[in-house]
């Protein structure tokens, strides 16, 4: 049967609500979660909230599958939860009701498609019925348009680029998506309750720093370490230097496509900051994508790296930030580079200081520059 149900899905239902699901299959079994994104009218306008219930469920052979989901908690439009004087007054003046659980059916109609129907149950006794088309994100390249370039014409670009952006370098033209995400799973809360745990225990048995993941700031940190040692993460490394993504993106010499290109991505990290903030809630319906520093406890490569991070419980990080554009290119933009230009490129880089060496400070970096230079 597979996992084919594993990872973020997501649509808009018959009645116009924002559904985002995040489920796991483990054989028949299906658990996750649901965000609804509603609006409703109340006396001084329109109020929008987000709903968050627990989804449980089974699949069959034939990829049908049904089952039921809790009642919900309610929340506003950034994502907190209301409290029970705003949860009141919300009902009372936009009459709004919130079902008990909702039981749904469906079935997969295609590997990334799945149709479902579902009916909500109030504590009124009243029920309503809904359905929607919901759709998982191919594994496939990048949406964003790329600029080419020689390696010459990067450097120029690089010297001519304003403060207040952040670049990545890839070996490819993939599409930006959190380590955590490019597993196929998407239940972030299941993540920090049952794998988190284990690996706070296991890294605070080697670590001269200990780690508390009840303490946001030192789970940011635990997470920015594994992320750098690769244990997968919902976050996605940025570096304040054009020239460390560049790195980053011809480094790995067998990764590059034979008669290929290097993508290095520029994102204009203090305008998004300016519109959504840098504090990133993780525990949310909400849709998240924020940049954050986090602390290096522990983590030497963060200052050489010039690293920023990307915190995200969404998949398809390329769609949240275009969907937010005014304009093609006012967030984040691309440049691709040939991939024959790496010789040429690693050797200016170098005369730079940027090598394994000093991206990677210790025994893995010496040995990885050693061996670039030796084989």
């Amino acid at each position: 049967m597979g996992n084919v149900l594993t990872g973020q899905w997501k649509g808009k239902s018959n009645a116009g609500s924002f559904v985002l699901i995040n489920i796991t299959q483990v054989g028949s079994t299906i658990v996750g979660r649901v965000s609804v994104f509603e609006s409703t009218t109340i006396k001084n306008g329109v109020a929008s909230y987000w709903t968050w219930s627990v989804l449980t469920g089974e699949v069959d052979d034939h990829s049908r599958v049904k089952g039921k989901t809790s009642q919900p908690s309610v929340h506003d439009k950034s994502g907190n939860l209301l409290t029970d004087q705003n949860l009141g007054t919300l009902m009372t003046e936009s009459g709004t009701e919130f079902p008990t659980e909702s039981i749904f059916h469906g079935k997969l109609i295609k590997e990334t498609a799945l149709e479902v129907e579902w009916t909500s149950h109030y504590p009124s006794g009243g029920t309503r019925k809904d359905k929607i088309i919901v759709e998982k994100k191919a594994p496939n390249g990048s949406r964003i348009k790329h600029e080419k370039m020689t390696w010459s014409d990067f450097k120029n670009f690089a010297l001519s680029q304003e403060d207040g952006l952040v670049y990545r370098g890839q070996a490819r033209n993939w599409r930006l998506q959190t380590s955590f995400h490019r597993t196929g799973h998407a239940d972030l809360i299941s993540y920090l309750d049952e794998k988190i745990p284990e690996l706070e225990h296991h890294i605070n048995a080697y670590s001269e720093h200990i780690y508390d993941i009840k303490n946001d700031r030192s789970l940011g940190a635990l997470l920015n370490l594994a992320q750098h040692h690769g244990y997968p993460t919902p976050l996605l490394d940025w570096t304040k230097s054009p020239y460390v993504a560049a790195f980053f993106a011809f480094q790995n010499k067998s990764a590059l496509k034979k008669d290929g290109s290097v993508s290095i991505f520029v994102f204009d990290e203090r305008s998004w900051a300016n519109r959504a903030g840098r504090v990133a809630q993780l525990r949310t319906p909400a849709i998240v994508l924020r940049t954050i520093e986090l602390p290096g406890f522990g983590n030497a490569r963060v200052l050489p790296q010039q690293a920023l991070t990307m915190y995200s419980n969404v998949d398809d990080l390329e769609f949240i930030i275009q969907e937010n554009e005014e304009f093609k290119g006012q967030f984040i933009r691309a440049v691709s580079i040939s991939a024959a230009e790496r010789d040429v490129a690693m050797r200016d880089l170098s005369l730079m200081g940027i090598t394994w060496g000093s991206m990677f400070p210790g025994l893995d970096g010496i040995c990885k520059q050693l061996a670039s230079r030796h084989f």
